[in-house]
């Protein structure tokens, strides 16, 4: 009797069935559709794309999402798959069987994950090399980081204000500024911007690394000490977003925050700063009052270390710092003793050398924050009122070129003021006139009649 020999299942050329290769592709399939279901599911919860830099930087992340996808589930599935297929079975003891030297698996799995990784470098490069290039006409604006506080610096044209101004009335600063380039330097607690226009940040720490960080603009870029570095972005959305601190730079790097505001145009953004240039061109006569408007503004990062009860609508609630309520009369007291400097002149030391004295129970973690001369003048000013009275315990003497006349007269107002006055004074010289005549011309009248009528 003949024997039957089994069929066995169709193989290919390479040695693996057709039912294999079916069970390959499907797995492959499922793979890929995974993959891709996370890498578009997951940029949901993701900001708000708010600059042309934010796109790339999120479809490129949609590659890695999906790459990232595809290997998880491919792990996770190979693994949930060994530990059912190669359990071991009720009663079985002996030690599992022994694999290895599949040269085919080992040049698969090498060269895919080197391919993808090729590929990646490649993408990356060009994403990176696109956001970090110059723009043309791109605005260039200062970014100073420091615990824990951000400020940012624009050189702006005296023309923003919409009139003009006798140039030899500015304050002395003012005038100093505009020698250069006829550019007057604006200070912001806010970051300006405007919809579609270029931006590259110049960056510098005044203490430790900062990281400035706007999520919704997907750029971020590390404030190294000793090193000027840049951040281009270009905002394609108008609103308002928040600027972080990205590296741990103290206690209170929580705080280190910043409104982001994104104007529509260019008319928009310059009335934004001028309130700003205002201060600057038209100060009050009184340096308490500058120095009180100077340090409400939050340009330097005196509210993020320090408590002054007068100043509490501005957020002046840090806790690192020594409180400043009543610091006039410790100024006046201990302070000068302590140092054997006049009250100004320690208020004067302790901003520009912080240093140099340090409170009792404080450590030198206040950086010298480069600020101004006359406006250093300005807050010594404020904060010698900040006695048990309310009322100076001391004098401070303000620089004759830190000093105010008044604010700077317009010459466009001065000049239709007199057009006025000019055309009043004529008017009413006129009117005279004519009431004059009036008067003298019936009088000259009877004067001929009765001249007439006489023998």
């Amino acid at each position: 009797m003949a024997s039957i020999t089994p069929q066995k299942p169709h193989q290919s050329s390479s040695g693996i069935s057709g039912t294999t290769i079916a069970v390959i592709v499907v797995v492959g399939i499922l793979l890929i559709a995974g993959g891709l279901l996370i890498g578009l599911a997951t940029p949901s919860i993701f900001p708000a794309q708010a600059s042309a830099e934010s796109k790339q930087v999120d479809n490129l992340f949609h590659i890695l999402l999906v790459i990232g996808g595809v290997v998880f589930l491919l792990v996770q599935g190979l693994l949930v798959y060994s530990v059912w297929r190669f359990r071991a079975k009720p009663g079985e003891t002996a030690e599992g069987i022994t694999m290895h030297g599949n040269t085919t698996l080992e040049i698969v799995w090498t060269a895919i994950p080197a391919v993808t990784v090729f590929v990646l470098t490649i993408l990356s490069w060009q994403v990176f090399n696109s956001i970090t290039s110059p723009k043309e006409g791109e605005m260039t604006i200062k970014a100073n980081g420091a615990r824990f506080n951000w400020n940012f610096e624009y050189q702006m044209p005296l023309s923003i204000m919409g009139k003009e101004y006798d140039i030899s009335k500015l304050p002395q600063a003012v005038q100093d500024d505009l020698k250069d380039d006829n550019l007057i330097t604006l200070t912001s607690a806010t970051l300006y911007v405007m919809n579609g226009q270029p931006v590259v940040m110049q960056m510098e720490p005044r203490d430790v690394i900062h990281a400035f960080w706007v999520p919704a603009f997907r750029v971020k870029q590390d404030l190294i000490p000793g090193r000027v570095t840049t951040v281009r972005f270009t905002p394609d959305q108008t609103g308002e977003f928040v600027l972080e601190c990205a590296e741990l730079c103290g206690a209170n790097h929580g705080a280190m925050r910043a409104q982001v505001i994104v104007e529509a145009n260019e008319s928009d953004f310059n009335a934004a700063l001028m309130p700003i240039m205002q201060k600057l061109v038209e100060p009050p006569a009184d340096p308490v009052a500058r120095g009180r408007q100077l340090l409400e503004s939050d340009v330097y990062p005196c509210y993020t270390c320090h408590t002054l009860s007068a100043l509490s609508t501005a957020n002046w609630v840090g806790n690192v710092g020594p409180v400043l309520n009543g610091v006039a009369d410790r100024a006046a007291t201990t302070r000068s003793a302590a140092t054997g400097q006049t009250p100004q002149e320690y208020l004067y030391t302790a901003i520009h050398n912080p240093t140099a004295y340090l409170v009792p129970g404080y450590g030198p973690l206040m950086p010298q924050l480069g600020i101004p001369e006359c406006q250093v003048w300005d807050i010594v000013a404020y904060l010698s009122t900040q006695s048990e009275t309310g009322q100076a315990p001391f004098t401070v003497d303000i620089p004759p070129q830190c000093q105010v006349s008044g604010n700077a007269a317009s010459a466009e107002a001065t000049a239709e003021a007199t057009s006025e006055a000019t055309t009043e004074a004529t008017a009413e010289a006129t009117s005279g006139a004519v009431e004059a005549t009036a008067e003298v011309t019936p009088v000259a009248g009877e004067a001929t009649a009765e001249a007439t009528a006489a023998p």
